[in-house]
């Protein structure tokens, strides 16, 4: 009885939480466009610079794996492997930059929290909004070069769910990391270290098949990894992916989530006596 009343508490917590983030819908825009002219405004090629980084990551790798290693990609849909990087990669930038902004974003602004009564949850999902937007022009790009390629097909329209489920993951991580660093300032530091593990144990520049019989089950306890097989196979095997990867990774998805809000909303009682 107390467990089932401890759940519901916590429901109705989230429940409120989720309501107070719909009711500041637009104060969170106001956010996200402000993080993104300070990151663009002013610059010479604006927003050309979020596609720069990326494209430079790719011919990189490209070039290593593909001209110096001859490494060919395991898929029945092109042999060419800077596209199927391209699908892989896209989404782990995106991932990677939301955690890491996501995690410094409460104590970069602590003199705005400190002096008024302001809702610091909404910086890590502004955070979101605006590398949503700097992540969908890369796709855009993305989706050129597939189709000049002639590979994409309508299970491109299926993308958004994935990126939505992408989102959530990292909003969810990034209320969780934020929250902390106001407490243990090394967790910016720790968690860069740890995103370089996480980095190399994504399929990215590999596929699933390539990875030892052994190692797998560790390989699919990783959420990235349906994110990347879901973008290269509905982008590339033009085919919608496994449904039990895809109720998987709305798990995962969706409990750190909910977690990550509860946490967030918990702790934020205790910044101002930290910040």
């Amino acid at each position: 009885m107390n467990g089932s009343l401890k759940n519901w508490a916590a429901i109705r917590i989230f429940q409120n939480f989720a309501v107070q983030m719909v009711r500041r819908r637009h104060l969170i825009w106001n956010f996200a466009v402000r993080d993104l002219r300070s990151r663009y405004v002013g610059s010479l090629m604006g927003f050309f610079w979020a596609v720069v980084h990326p494209v430079v990551l790719l011919v990189c790798y490209t070039f290593v794996f593909s001209v110096v290693f001859e490494i060919r990609p395991q898929t029945l849909a092109t042999d060419n492997f800077a596209i199927f990087l391209f699908c892989g990669i896209l989404p782990w930038l995106f991932f990677q930059d939301t955690v890491l902004r996501c995690c410094n974003s409460v104590v970069e602004n602590g003199n705005l929290i400190r002096k008024t009564v302001f809702p610091s949850e909404i910086l890590p999902i502004s955070l979101c909004l605006s590398n949503l937007v700097t992540h969908c022009l890369g796709l855009l790009i993305l989706l050129i070069v597939l189709l000049a390629a002639g590979l994409l097909g309508w299970t491109a329209l299926l993308l958004p769910f994935v990126l939505f489920l992408l989102l959530l993951l990292s909003l969810g991580l990034g209320w969780m990391v934020a929250a902390l660093q106001v407490f243990l300032r090394d967790t910016l530091q720790i968690l860069s270290v740890f995103l370089v593990f996480w980095f190399w144990f994504t399929p990215i520049f590999y596929s699933i098949d390539l990875v030892p019989e052994s190692l797998r089950p560790l390989i699919r306890l990783n959420p990235l990894t349906y994110v990347t097989q879901g973008y290269r196979d509905l982008l590339l095997e033009r085919q919608i992916p496994d449904p039990s990867a895809l109720l998987t990774l709305f798990a995962i998805a969706a409990l750190s989530f909910v977690a990550g809000g509860l946490i967030f909303r918990a702790t934020k009682r205790e910044f101002l006596d930290v910040l």
